[in-house]
């Protein structure tokens, strides 16, 4: 999706991954997202897989609770509570929570 921003590609992007037969979102919150990326690209994926019931898979180093505090923060600093709560909504709408636990295999 970055690559496609640089090149004006986005919508066609955007519609490519909002209606995939299956998605897997990989390491949800691993970086800071714009308020932009945030509402206009992850929040347009995600309202499209919840009303067309398409199978959605998450995976994060944080809780629910914890990736919702991570999204209310833009990359600038500014705190948007309502829009990571709106983005959440969905998160929980499409993904049931199963924690995975055991040893750490990427370091070794």
């Amino acid at each position: 999706m970055k690559q496609a921003i640089g090149k004006d590609q986005v919508s066609d992007k955007l519609d490519a991954v909002k209606r995939s037969p299956i998605l897997m979102m990989d390491d949800i919150g691993a970086d800071a997202m714009s308020s932009w990326i945030r509402d206009e690209v992850f929040g347009v994926i995600l309202q499209y897989r919840m009303q067309e019931q398409l199978p959605t898979f998450f995976s994060s180093n944080f809780t629910m609770d914890e990736l919702e505090k991570h999204l209310s923060v833009t990359q600038r600093g500014d705190e948007e509570p309502l829009k990571a709560k709106r983005i959440m909504e969905r998160i929980r709408y499409l993904t049931k929570e199963i924690e995975m636990t055991g040893k750490n295999r990427r370091n070794g």
